[in-house]
């Protein structure tokens, strides 16, 4: 198939999807629906994350680092999500998705980065570039430096920026920063990357390289997910919901919001900014929630083999999609902006 068909499909598919109903996603009747249409599409009775790693039912497979995740749907990212190079989910304020909304986390930072005075900043997980380039652009006096895990993003993003001197992007794990010396850094932030710390290990691990690289009284700032409080506490359905956006994205599993607190705290961080951007971020999330819809009806239709070789292994990214409204609804998962100050020399 060639690309420019692809890209046809996939403009048609992002006009069409603007008219299909989306919601609601505060109810056990919503999200019960919703279950239904996955559980058709794999063929099983009803869905658990265990449905991944059951080839029969997930014939597309199943992803198995975050690195496989990221190179396999980079069609679908590209093509569905962002030609403009964006791997996140956007911000708007007037309730309405816009395709510039994919710069306002960067934009957020920028505010900070220009409040602070900061030099030397570095995202974590930089993606294909987009927060970077934007930032090393309107700020040219500022070092800026990007890490990703994923070969194929470091090459896009570095292409994407090679006419910026004051910015560079690097293959690196974000769990152990060799190539920054102790206190290098003014500010560090991540955009939807942070999930990766996936557990209480790994979130350890992060934050005590985050507090090693920031000078004293350096800046963290963080956009992703956690999940909430009362998670606990929530209707099974609900759980799952957030459980199978866990399993689509390869993420072993989001923190409880006061274990991510905890740990920061436990190395040292103080507790900064916290903004709940559940609603900011809703256009974007249902934009991708009204595309999955549109998914797995034509999976039901006689176009089932052109679409399975139009998306190719995008079937986890459906699924996260479908879900992930029903996570913001019901209050399984919230998607905020938060800000750790690393301690300040004594």
């Amino acid at each position: 198939m060639k690309s420019p068909i692809r890209r046809w499909a996939f403009e048609a598919l992002e006009f069409v999807s603007g008219l299909v109903p989306a919601g609601p996603f505060d109810t056990q009747g919503g999200l019960a629906r919703d279950l239904a249409t996955l559980a058709r599409a794999y063929g099983v009775d009803a869905m658990t994350p265990a449905t991944f790693d059951d080839l029969r039912a997930a014939r597309t497979g199943y992803f198995a680092t975050p690195r496989d995740y990221y190179t396999s749907t980079e069609a679908q990212f590209s093509g569905l999500h962002s030609p403009e190079g964006s791997v996140h989910f956007g911000l708007a304020w007037d309730g309405r998705f816009h395709a510039d909304g994919f710069l306002e986390q960067a934009h957020l930072v920028e505010a900070l980065v220009r409040r602070t005075g900061a030099r030397h900043v570095l995202e974590i997980g930089s993606g294909k570039g987009l927060n970077g380039i934007e930032l090393a652009r309107r700020n040219p006096d500022v070092s800026f430096a990007g890490v990703d895990i994923t070969p194929l993003h470091v090459r896009i993003a570095s292409e994407r920026g090679a006419g910026l001197a004051n910015l560079r992007f690097v293959e690196c794990d974000f769990h152990r920063l060799t190539p920054w010396k102790d206190q290098s850094l003014d500010l560090v932030f991540d955009v939807e990357a942070g999930c990766y710390a996936d557990t209480p290990e790994k979130l350890h691990a992060s934050f005590a390289e985050l507090r090693r690289v920031l000078r004293p009284g350096g800046l963290f700032v963080t956009f992703g997910w956690c999940r909430t409080n009362a998670f606990g506490s929530l209707d099974r359905q609900a759980q799952l919901a957030a459980e199978l956006v866990e399993r689509a994205w390869v993420v072993h599993q989001f923190p409880i919001e006061r274990s991510w607190d905890r740990a920061a705290g436990e190395v040292g961080f103080a507790a900064g900014e916290r903004r709940d951007l559940r609603e900011a971020s809703m256009p974007s999330v249902v934009r991708l929630y009204r595309q999955a819809r549109i998914f797995y009806a034509s999976l039901a239709s006689p176009a089932r083999p052109l679409v399975r070789r139009l998306m190719r292994r995008s079937t986890h990214n459906a699924v996260s999609a479908l879900m992930l409204p029903h996570t913001y609804g019901l209050g399984a998962l919230e998607y905020r902006m938060a800000t750790l100050t690393a301690p300040r020399a004594s």
